[in-house]
C-alpha cells in the first residue's frame, strides 16, 4: 500500500519517539509541543490518526496559537510561552518541533540535555557551522532525534532507489531534481494581536528588528529565520538523491 505524507508522519513519528521506552501496552507517549503554527497543526493530525500517544503540553510565543493547539490536546494539558519551562516537566517523553528554521538546533539540544526524545522538522540546523555542536550533544545522551524527511518512505522513491542501486539504469553519473511548485503569496493581511505575540522571543538569535506580519507568516523567505525554498524544499529532493545514490554529500 502506498504510503501518504500523513501515515508516513503518523508511524514514523511515534516509533522514533517510543524506541528508548519500554511500553506497556496500556502506556501513552506523552508529547509536548513546540511551535504551534500551520506545520504543527499537520503533525497533530499524524499524531491523532496515529494514536498511542496524547500531546500534553504546547509551546508557542504567539498565545492564540497555542490556545488552539491545547484545545486538541489531553485534558489538565498546560500551554507555555517559553519552551524550557515546557521542556522542565519530567513527565513529558518527547517533543515535537515545528518552529522556524533558526530555532530548530537550541530547541533540539535543550530537549535531549533534558531527557525528551525529539521529531524537529527539516532542516534540522539553519546554518552549516550548528551541524557539529548539534551533533555531538545529541550523542552525548541516548535520546533519539528524528527530522522530517518523509520521502525516504515513499514508495516510489523506494522504488527508483532500488533500480538504481541494483544496476538496471547502468553507471549513474548526473542526477538532476525538479519540484514544480509555484508558491502563492501567503496571506500577510491576517490579523496578529501584538499584544499576545512575544516577538523578541520569537526573534531569538535573529537580530533585533520590529514586527512585520510578512517576517511573521513567510519567515523562510528572510534569511535571519529560514534558507527559503533551498531549504525547505531542495532539501527534500537532495535527501532522495542521496538515499538513492548511497551518499551523504554531493558528487
Amino acid at each position: 500500500m502506498a504510503t501518504n505524507r500523513r501515515t508516513f508522519l503518523a508511524a514514523t513519528t511515534l516509533t522514533a519517539l517510543s524506541q528508548s521506552h519500554v511500553l506497556g501496552a496500556n502506556d501513552r507517549i506523552r508529547i509536548g509541543v513546540i511551535g504551534a503554527g500551520g506545520r504543527s497543526r499537520e503533525l497533530l493530525h499524524a499524531l491523532e490518526a496515529n494514536g498511542g500517544n496524547e500531546v500534553v503540553a504546547a509551546c508557542d510565543v504567539y498565545e492564540p496559537r497555542r490556545k488552539a493547539t491545547l484545545a486538541r490536546a489531553a485534558p489538565g494539558s498546560q500551554d507555555y510561552a517559553d519552551y524550557r519551562q515546557l521542556l522542565d516537566r519530567k513527565d513529558v517523553d518527547a517533543v515535537v518541533i515545528a518552529s522556524p528554521d533558526h530555532w530548530h538546533v537550541p530547541m533540539t539540544m535543550d530537549a535531549v540535555a533534558a531527557g525528551k526524545d525529539v521529531y524537529v522538522e527539516k532542516p534540522v540546523t539553519h546554518t552549516l557551522e550548528e551541524g557539529d555542536p548539534l551533533t555531538k550533544a545529541v550523542r552525548a545522551t541516548d535520546r533519539i532525534v528524528q527530522c522530517g524527511m518523509q520521502q525516504r518512505s515513499w514508495e516510489h522513491f523506494r522504488t527508483a532507489a532500488e533500480m538504481i542501486q541494483s544496476g538496471k539504469l547502468g553507471k549513474v553519473t548526473q542526477v538532476r531534481t525538479y519540484w514544480f511548485q509555484n508558491y502563492g503569496r501567503a496571506d500577510t493581511t491576517s490579523y496578529v494581536d501584538i499584544a499576545k505575540l512575544d516577538w523578541k522571543r520569537w526573534l531569538g538569535s535573529a537580530t533585533e528588528q520590529p514586527f512585520e506580519a510578512d517576517r511573521f507568516f513567510i519567515w523562510r523567505w528572510y534569511w535571519d529565520f529560514g534558507g527559503g525554498a533551498m531549504t525547505d524544499l531542495f532539501t527534500h529532493w537532495i535527501d532522495v538523491v542521496h538515499m538513492a545514490m548511497k551518499t551523504y554529500s554531493p558528487r
